[in-house]
């Protein structure tokens, strides 16, 4: 249309010459017709004139795609893309030219335009009715919002020009959040809380308020743009204006070592920190718990594991094979992080519950009749304690099991029956288990929830195999008991005997109901010390009579506690057989008195 114009004017301008022409002649013909009167018919004359080069025109005013605004800015780093439609009269190329300020701008024949002023950018060259594009990516340094304005102008070769109608707007830049900081508050402890802090903010304020920034902790360098990946999360902050931080509980169990947390800042409109991930100084560190064992879990077993009584077997020495069984429990759980034991030794203190805990904690403690402390040497006291194969479940179980074995002497005090039959009856046996982690740390020594009993042992040894009283006449005895046989008590508790023998002859046991050749029982007397032969005793056959030799428990396994019977003979005066006479005499050891131990 604008081209038609421009014919149009080109036509009216060369009629209005040609008829100023013709009126010049007409005018001078008649002057001459009527001075020379001769005329020529008709003459012409070339009219020319240059018209200018017209700028383009917008078909389609400049804009934004997508648009940049406050709602919806754009993150510097990104481009921001201009679109425009123009048409130019003389079908020559144009440019689409993003100025910074309402100057305007230079055109360039045969080259692309520039802006007075500042300018954000300029199109390549584009055909006239097509579309045109300049891109221009946002800077970090860029303000917030910034003004544009567009021209199209066309690259002619001779007299380019540009359009006198300007489009205008602006668009926003967001910038990244600043984030300096990373940190969190461990070491801790299973079931503790730990806490991740920042030092970041962002200085963008064109939405009227300064954009609030979020904190994501990832457990790995997963970050999807908005949410943690695959690997977890540990927290995420809400939105605020200042460092923000979140916090989360350290599971049970937990192993003790470290976790790599990547802490990811996004602002309101979801564009993240400088290098997007933070994780300096972020380890969160879990630390090493001591393991702890409950009381109910302690049991104190008899030999092979049973719950019965405990129960002693070997006469003046120990039995092995008790058991102390236990629960041990550790936070961070019941495997390493080299995948061997989290608790990786235990010890047990076994005693009388009248000398109790606290008395028998240390080596200088032990005493085998009611204190096997853990802390005496092995040489003294073996306990051997060991984590049950397969009662780890991996790392993510806090359990195992232990069963700790050791044995007990011959002396340890009996807490069966009653006060009138065993010294500590009723007071049971405790044992208490301190366990240790591999790196070191211990429990607290804790007592079993309930006691065991140690049963009464009644074990003795006569150590005299022989009673020799000589050679006597008939019808004469020893003055007094001399001869001698000792009784070792090798159990635990105190010991009276019960004596009773047989006739003597000289072929025993065979002897016959003979005055002249047997020696009737009663003929041998006894006592506890070398009293005349007739203050003694005189010994009686099968079931016996009770000699209350009182014999105290033993206390040392070095020594075991004895009791010596003295003993006398005297030969009737009808023995007529002479020779060597044999009987024998038994001793039936039996509970004293817990008085008398």
């Amino acid at each position: 249309m604008e081209s038609s114009k421009k014919i149009g004017i080109s036509v009216l301008i060369s009629g209005f010459l040609v008829a100023v022409v013709i009126l010049v002649i007409y005018f001078f013909a008649s002057d001459t017709l009527q001075h020379a009167r001769f005329a020529i018919a008709q003459s012409t004359a070339t009219t020319t004139v240059n018209v200018l080069n017209t700028p383009p025109l917008w078909t389609v005013n400049a804009f934004m795609s997508p648009t940049s605004s406050t709602s919806s800015p754009t993150n510097a780093g990104n481009a921001v893309t201009w679109f425009a439609v123009g048409t130019d009269p003389n079908s020559d190329n144009y440019y689409l030219l993003l100025c910074k300020t309402s100057s305007t701008p230079n055109p360039n024949n045969s080259a692309a335009p520039n802006c007075v002023g500042g300018q954000w950018t300029v199109s390549t060259s584009t055909i006239s009715g097509t579309t045109s594009t300049a891109a221009y990516t946002a800077l970090a340094g860029d303000a917030q919002i910034n003004a544009w304005y567009a021209w199209i102008c066309d690259g002619n070769a001779g007299g380019a020009r540009c359009n006198s109608v300007t489009v205008s707007s602006t668009f926003v830049v967001n910038h990244r959040p600043n984030f300096s900081s990373f940190i969190n508050n461990s070491p801790a402890i299973p079931g503790s809380v730990v806490t991740w802090s920042t030092n970041a903010s962002d200085t963008d304020n064109f939405t009227g308020a300064t954009d609030t920034v979020q904190l994501f902790v990832c457990k790995a360098a997963d970050f999807t743009g908005s949410a943690c990946g695959a690997a977890g999360t540990f927290c995420t902050s809400t939105a605020s204006v200042l460092n923000p931080s979140c916090s989360s509980t350290i599971a049970i169990p937990t192993q003790d070592e470290g976790y790599s947390s990547y802490g990811y800042l996004l602002d309101q409109h979801l564009f993240a920190a400088s290098g997007g991930a933070e994780a300096t100084n972020a380890t969160e560190t879990v630390s090493a718990v001591a393991p702890t064992i409950a009381s109910s879990s302690i049991n104190l077993l008899n030999v092979g594991g049973s719950s019965t009584p405990l129960s002693l077997t070997n006469p003046g020495g120990v039995t092995t094979g008790f058991e102390v069984t236990f629960t041990a429990t550790d936070n961070n759980s019941c495997l390493s992080p080299s995948s061997g034991q989290e608790v990786a030794t235990a010890s047990i203190d076994v005693y009388r519950a009248g000398i109790g805990l606290s008395n028998c904690s240390s080596s200088a403690n032990y005493n085998s009749n009611n204190c096997y402390p853990g802390a005496v040497a092995t040489s003294t006291w073996n306990d051997i304690c060991t984590q049950n194969g397969g009662s780890c479940a991996g790392s993510s179980s806090i359990t195992s099991q232990w069963t700790c074995t050791f044995p007990l002497w011959y002396t340890a005090d009996p807490t069966d029956g009653t006060v009138t039959s065993t010294q500590y009856a009723g007071q049971g046996w405790y044992a208490a288990v301190q366990a240790t982690n591999y790196l070191g740390g211990t429990s607290t020594v804790t007592q079993s929830a309930a006691t065991n009993t140690v049963l009464s042992f009644l074990a003795s040894q006569l150590n005299s195999p022989a009673i020799s009283f000589g050679a006597l006449a008939p019808g004469s005895s020893t003055p007094n008991a001399s001869a001698t046989t000792t009784l070792s008590e090798l159990g635990n508790v105190g010991l009276n005997e019960t004596l009773y023998g047989t006739s003597m002859c000289s072929n025993y046991p065979s002897c016959p109901v003979s005055t002249t050749s047997t020696i009737p029982v009663n003929q041998l007397v006894y006592a506890s010390s070398g009293v005349l032969y007739a203050s003694a005793t005189p010994l009686v056959v099968n079931p016996g009579a009770l000699f209350p030799i009182q014999i105290q428990k033993s206390t040392s396994t070095a020594t075991s506690s004895l009791g010596t019977t003295f003993w006398g003979i005297s030969i009737p005066s009808t023995i007529q057989l002479s020779g060597a006479y044999t009987g024998q005499n038994t001793f039936v050891a039996v509970r004293s008195a817990p008085s008398t131990w």
